[in-house]
């Protein structure tokens, strides 16, 4: 008789000790032995606690890896009885004895071995196959209810199922092939208990067998899974995945008639485009349907079956044909469906099919089209998904081309009645139009938006007259969409160039439209040309077509045409108002960019003459000019500014002698226009900024610096450029313009205005930021120099002076911190300072310490530790300024950062008194009080850096 708690006890040392053991530890004829044992207790273990059942169970998977992995003989009864216990009906028992498998089976080397246990498995689930014909067979139709699964019998075809499915990668492709077979038994065409689990394992036998593998009757194994999916009454989960499993079955074993696979393609498709209708089940239908759009659509077969079919009567449509046939039928169908718009997901899978046929689309995708179009007619605007219906018929656009589109959904005017059809696609185009024709446009979109203008003239009723008028403009407006990468340019161009300038002497509302356009081809065109991507805008369409060799014909025939367009520009560029020039002179500058030099210093003269302007040197300023003069110098510093960048030597010196004029004058328009035509100057040519550096100093320097804040921007953006060019050019040498024009900005930091210290701050930053990017990290260069310089003024007479080149380093340690490192002199040189008298100074060292001690690594913070509490602790005794109180932040964020200890480790007898209350009133907060303080801080470190000096 069996001593149940000596086997338990012993089952229970083993399950621990095993595991320990390491490999070849026991003889292999001992680990049999042992293992035939639990075996023989095991086939009478009725009675025996759950945790005895499965010790027993993981010691005979570990005495089976002991034992020779090579005598299937001697294994084959341990490894049935593990696989026994894998259908338990205890949980515990069940888990260990399938991981035991699992982990066996991975053991087995020997190719013979593994043969039989793959055996060995498969018979196994084929001792379960008539129990699971039996469920399948007594499963009620609608599938609502798993009452099935109360049964033991049939919970062991479950559990079968799963370990089948964890041993799948393990098994050889002829055993999964034969178990592809028995799985089909347990499937039908409607719901059963086991549905779920049979896909579950088909789905891992599909990811582990390779394509070409041969499965016997997969041709029914197909027909069974299309006709679960054509049963509604199925659960939808269960349908998407038959479905998957159908379209990877097709993917991977094509095999047989060609027809019956095209069969099966269809039913798949029309089965879960119905789905889409649904917002339950569209998101999945969706993705399986783009999924077979993408995996299962040829679009050269397609293409090429097309034209046979145009050509050939008796041709015979290819298999990628008969699928799209009927892709389209079962969308269109979803289309007719009751819903005036269809849902997003609908028209996601329209739209992926529209750019995935690209042209050919309007073969097969016309009655959708039509379809889409009369949704959108009845649609409101206010729809919310009029957004998606827009973005799909966006998708048209863009696979069929705008010609194919408005073939299908042409944009007419009745002129009998003054009724549109089709304007709404106007927007549409205007978004999605690219790689089209300009001499479409010119032929097909300019008489339909002349015949909108000319009803306009014959119409009474003001509400008629501004719609007709509103689709003009809305045609016109398609100009810069016609625009970007137009397959034709070389060709149509200078017609459309011509048309464009008439456009530009009498119709205002065109301006902007011609202005973008132009700006269009320029910038596309010189993109192909240089490194620069160029205008963003296009880059995100397609350039299909698109090449060096075509871009350096398409420029040629621009610049062949661009002194033209250009004159016609500047002379439109003195007549609108403000608002509308800044367009112009982006188009203006793109224009030059492409225009012989000499022609855009006549056009430039003839400007000067044209407004009674004179850029002689010797010209006399009259400083009483009227408020017309001014603004006509102002309109030529702007024309200036655009055409700065491709001006020859002697236009340069023109406009450079402009500006000196100008920054005599008074008025703070022009003096802005001048400063920033004098800094587009110095940066489109470092030349000129090289061979007039001291003239240009000079210049700027014996200029008091402006109050207006324009002006004042544009001066120290000059600063910017000329600062680091001083720095470079005067490396060795002492850098006396530089200094001055650093002492201005440092001023400026201490200014009343607000705004002038943000815009010191600003161009103090960029000054940095830039000579960072040109430095190098292993020496020292321009960097270095810069921040030396402001170094110089800590030594300044004026506090003023002092304080602000504190705010400037800063400033410089916020944004680089490791400066600290690089310069060691830089952080004492400030803590200096402390021994001042100037309060100011002593606010600006204490909002430097604020910014040093958030900015730097705590390793970094450690080495300057030491000297930042022997400057900082003395000042804590001051309670005027909030000296006190300034001092106790600083010390609460080095505790925080570096540790209490590190702190009171260094503080000197006399100031322990206060780093202790400092100290315990931290320790008072509560955390989250300190999580809110740590994330303002963190938050606001920009603030501080700028605003140091009032800290």
């Amino acid at each position: 008789m069996m001593n149940y708690d000596a086997v338990s006890a012993l089952s229970s040392f083993l399950a621990i000790v095993l595991p320990l053991l390491p490999n070849n530890s026991i003889p292999t004829s001992k680990a049999l032995e042992a293992a035939n044992i639990l075996v023989q207790i095991m086939a009478s273990a009725e009675g025996l606690p759950v945790s005895t059942v499965r010790a027993l169970v993981k010691c005979l998977g570990l005495l089976l890896e002991f034992s020779n992995l090579d005598d299937w003989k001697s294994l084959k009864l341990g490894f049935q009885t593990l696989i026994n216990h894998s259908t338990d009906k205890r949980p515990k028992v069940r888990k260990c004895a399938q991981d035991c498998v699992v982990k066996v089976f991975k053991s087995f080397k020997a190719s013979p071995v593994k043969k039989r246990a793959s055996k060995l498995v498969l018979k196994s689930l084929k001792t379960y196959m008539p129990l699971a014909v039996k469920t399948v067979a007594s499963r009620s139709a609608d599938g609502s209810r798993d009452d099935n699964l109360s049964k033991y019998e049939h919970l062991e075809v479950l559990h079968m199922l799963n370990l089948f499915k964890f041993l799948v990668p393990h098994l050889p492709s002829k055993v999964i092939s034969e178990a592809v077979v028995e799985l089909q038994k347990a499937i039908s065409a409607r719901f059963s208990a086991l549905t779920r689990h049979v896909f579950d394992v088909m789905e891992e036998i599909l990811r582990s067998l390779e394509v070409g593998t041969t499965i016997p009757d997969i041709v029914k194994i197909v027909t069974t899974l299309a006709s679960y999916i054509s049963t509604k009454q199925n659960p939808v989960d269960t349908i998407f995945s038959a479905s998957t499993l159908l379209v990877n079955f097709l993917t991977k074993f094509q095999v047989g008639d060609p027809n019956k696979w095209n069969s099966h393609y269809s039913l798949v498709i029309g089965s879960i485009a119905g789905l889409l209708t649904s917002e339950a089940t569209a998101t999945k239908a969706s993705i399986i349907i783009k999924e077979m759009i993408n995996n299962h659509i040829d679009v050269d077969i397609l293409l090429r079956s097309s034209e046979m079919m145009l050509g050939d009567e008796n041709y015979v449509d290819s298999k990628e044909s008969r699928i799209m046939k009927s892709l389209c039928d079962a969308l269109l169908k979803v289309l007719s469906t009751n819903r005036v718009i269809p849902n997003e997901h609908t028209l996601d899978v329209i739209s992926v099919l529209f750019l995935k046929l690209g042209k050919s689309s309007h073969i097969y995708m016309g009655s959708i089209l039509l379809k889409l179009a009369s949704c959108m007619t009845v649609a409101s605007e206010n729809t919310s998904d009029v957004k998606h219906l827009q973005e799909c018929l966006g998708s048209a656009v863009i696979a069929m081309g705008p010609e194919k589109l408005l073939e299908v959904l042409p944009i007419t005017l009745d002129v009998t009645d003054l009724t549109c059809s089709n304007t709404w696609l106007i927007p549409i185009l205007k978004e999605y139009v690219a790689g089209a024709s300009l001499g479409f446009f010119i032929e097909g979109i300019v008489p339909l938006a002349e015949s909108f203008q000319e009803a306009c003239q014959k119409v009474k009723k003001s509400v008629i007259r501004e719609e007709l008028q509103a689709h003009a403009r809305g045609c016109w407006e398609l100009l810069p969409a016609f625009c970007r990468y137009p397959h034709d340019m070389h060709k149509r161009f200078q017609s459309l160039a011509e048309l464009l300038i008439s456009c530009l002497r009498k119709d205002s509302f065109m301006l902007e439209n011609i202005a973008i356009a132009l700006q269009h081809l320029v910038k596309q065109n010189r993109s192909f040309l240089s490194a620069d991507q160029g205008d963003v805008e296009a880059s995100k369409l397609t350039k299909t077509g698109y090449s060096k060799k075509i871009a350096t014909r398409n420029i040629k025939v621009l610049a062949s045409c661009s002194e033209e367009l250009l004159k016609a520009f500047t002379k439109v560029f003195f007549k609108v108002p403000f608002e509308k020039r800044s367009f112009l002179k982006d188009t203006i500058e793109c224009l030059a960019l492409i225009t012989d030099s000499s022609a855009i210093e006549k056009i430039f003269i003839s400007s000067l003459k044209k407004l009674k302007l004179n850029a002689s040197v010797d010209e006399m300023i009259d400083t009483k000019s009227s408020t017309k003069k001014n603004a006509n110098r102002c309109l030529i510093l702007e024309l200036a500014s655009s055409v700065v960048g491709a001006a020859s030597l002697d236009l340069i010196d023109l406009i450079y002698n402009f500006i000196r004029q100008s920054l005599q004058e008074e008025d703070d328009n022009i003096q802005s226009e001048s400063y920033a035509t004098l800094y587009k100057l110095l940066e489109r040519s470092s030349g000129f900024c090289s061979s007039r550096f001291e003239e240009l100093m000079e210049l700027l320097l014996g200029l008091k610096s402006p109050a207006n804040i324009t002006s004042l921007r544009w001066r120290f953006s000059c600063f910017r450029t000329l600062l680091i060019h001083s720095i470079e050019r005067t490396s060795d040498g002492e850098n006396t313009y530089g200094f001055r024009m650093l002492n201005e900005v440092i001023a400026t930091l201490k200014d009343s205005k607000e705004d002038s210290r943000k815009v010191a701050y600003d161009i103090l930053l960029g000054m940095s930021s830039s000579l960072q990017k040109t430095s190098s990290s292993s020496e020292k260069g321009p960097y270095y120099e810069f921040i030396s310089m402001i170094m110089g003024y800590l030594s300044g007479s004026s506090p003023h002076i002092r304080s602000g080149a504190v705010s400037a380093l800063s400033l410089v340690i916020y944004n680089d911190s490791k400066i600290c490192n690089s310069m060691p002199d830089l952080v004492p040189s400030i803590l200096e300072l402390f021994h001042s008298k100037a309060i100011e100074v002593i606010k600006a060292v204490l909002g430097f310490l604020k910014v040093l001690v958030l900015s730097l690594q705590v390793r970094d913070l450690q080495n300057f530790l030491s000297d930042i509490l022997s400057g900082l602790l003395p000042w804590s005794s001051v309670s005027r300024h909030h000296f006190k109180s300034k001092v106790t932040v600083i010390l609460e964020i080095i505790m925080r950062k570096c540790g209490s200890a590190s702190v009171k480790s260094l503080v000197p007898e006399k100031y322990r008194d206060f780093v202790k209350n400092v100290l315990e009133n931290r320790q008072g907060k509560t955390s989250s009080q300190e999580a809110v303080t740590t994330k303002t801080e963190a938050e606001n470190s920009d603030t501080i850096a700028k605003r140091s000096n009032s800290i």
